[in-house]
């Protein structure tokens, strides 16, 4: 059991919000009871640090926080508690910690008996929960819905059933010799027997829990004997090239104050009208609201209508040359036009025909190759964004992305938003979340999934912040 454990983002703010919060309240039981002046200031002095939010982010976690020391917590946890839940599912183990350095560490299990018919038992009682959780789904208030819901139940059941990942096939598999005699089923499951170290996925659920309940993200990879050596000489690989480059960042930034490399005026020339106060909300609008997991909320110091050309304009290569290629280390990029309005959407000059609420609902594909890392391999995704909303008090960028090259990839959907906000004065308010979608249902591994998305796509976030603080 391969782990690497790594900061997390909503940690990192939450920190610095509560440094912030201790700092003014030090501050005000020196001088008296709070007003509503000093209430203000507190909100600016937030906003502050949040603008720093990145800059900060290595120096404002505590020593309890940091990466190695949960590495060191989690691997220790994990070698006394992992043999008692797996037996409690009819496998008994042994486990060793084989090698701990960083943030990362290696956990060896070997097997040595499987109670196939507790084991059996265990999995009929998870494929049940599963199925009724599928029932539910299917039930509606609407007589007519619930009508179509049972004539087309049997149909969605079966296509699901095609759509299961391999851990939930053979979870199913054993439900199903749930039926027989222990007789019949035992000599079967010793056919299958080199498949049961994936057993360790169905505690990895309570391993995230964990890793989550004191604030950080992890990757996890199962490996058997034979792939291990290589396995883990690339995460060492990746994790010193990690070091070295931020070290070499940090160097660059003290040293010389250099804010890195830019590659030109990419966020375009400063608008007028930015400079000004912000309009008020449009009569009747709503922000949309965010997804489940917030990565990064940010106050930039880039106006809003700049910045609105940088991430929707096509004529634009913010995106693709500043945050894709020279951040991300994106390849193969490919990006399309919007399905309507494609000269419009972005210009900060208002519309010359029909309005903005027009644009709403343009469609842009795009697609790029994603770097391999130890715990997954180089992979294509495929983008298609969205206009949710488009005024000049906020817009709001909704993005589906689909890779299927990645382990279970054909199970779900990442779902991302980009919402900007118009400060006035030059400043906007950038908030991005992210929320997994399952089509056919959560499978097994849903909340390793749910982490890995969250630490993804939150590094991405903090990527596309700190790139338009330094274009700014």
């Amino acid at each position: 059991v391969n782990v690497m454990v790594k900061e997390s983002i909503k940690v990192v703010r939450h920190e610095l919000e509560r440094l912030a919060k201790k700092r003014w309240e030090d501050s005000q039981q020196e001088s008296g009871e709070e007003t509503d002046i000093q209430r203000k200031r507190f909100q600016k002095f937030r906003a502050a640090a949040q603008d720093n939010l990145v800059k900060l982010a290595g120096y404002a976690l505590a020593s309890d926080f940091t990466p190695r020391r949960i590495a060191v917590q989690l691997s220790n946890d994990l070698y006394r508690l992992l043999t008692p839940r797996l037996k409690r599912r009819g496998v008994v183990i042994e486990t060793e910690i084989e090698y701990r350095v960083g943030p990362y560490f290696v956990l060896a299990v070997n097997i040595l008996n499987v109670h196939w018919r507790r084991l059996v038992r265990v999995a009929h009682r998870d494929v049940a929960e599963r199925r009724a959780r599928w029932k539910r789904e299917q039930e509606s208030e609407d007589p007519n819905e619930k009508k179509k819901t049972r004539t087309a139940g049997i149909v969605e059941t079966c296509i699901r059933l095609t759509r299961l990942t391999r851990i939930e096939v053979l979870a199913q598999a054993l439900a199903w010799m749930y039926h027989l005699h222990w007789v019949v089923f035992t000599p079967v499951c010793f056919i299958l027997y080199q498949l049961f170290p994936k057993t360790l996925s169905s505690v990895a659920d309570e391993i995230f829990y964990y890793v989550e309940q004191k604030g950080m993200e992890m990757d996890i990879g199962i490996r058997g004997a034979s792939t291990q050596a290589a396995f883990m000489l690339s995460a060492l690989r990746e994790m010193r090239a990690d070091g070295r480059e931020q070290k070499k960042k940090k160097q660059q930034e003290g040293d010389s104050g250099s804010p890195g490399i830019i590659v030109g005026p990419l966020l375009g020339p400063a608008i007028k009208t930015d400079s000004g106060a912000a309009p008020p909300k449009p009569a009747g609008f709503e922000i949309p609201s965010n997804f489940e997991n917030i990565g990064l909320e940010l106050d930039v110091p880039v106006g809003f209508k700049r910045l609105r050309w940088a991430l929707l304009s096509s004529s634009s290569t913010f995106m693709e040359e500043a945050v894709f290629r020279i951040e991300a280390k994106y390849e193969n990029m490919t990006f399309g036009t919007w399905s309507k309005h494609d000269d419009a959407i972005g210009d900060p000059t208002p519309p010359k025909e029909g309005s903005e609420s027009d644009f709403i609902g343009a469609e842009k594909e795009f697609s790029y190759l994603m770097p391999k890392s130890a715990f997954v391999k180089a992979n294509m995704a495929y983008e298609t964004a969205y206009v949710e909303a488009y005024n000049d008090y906020c817009f709001c960028l909704k993005k589906k992305a689909l890779t299927p090259e990645v382990p279970y990839g054909s199970s779900f959907v990442a779902w991302t938003k980009i919402v900007v906000i118009n400060n006035g004065n030059g400043t906007s308010k950038l908030i991005c979340s992210v929320e997994p979608e399952f089509p056919n249902g959560p499978p097994l591994i849903a909340r390793q999934i749910q982490n890995g998305m969250k630490a993804g796509v939150g590094e991405l976030f903090v990527k596309i912040g700190e790139t338009i603080t330094k274009y700014a």
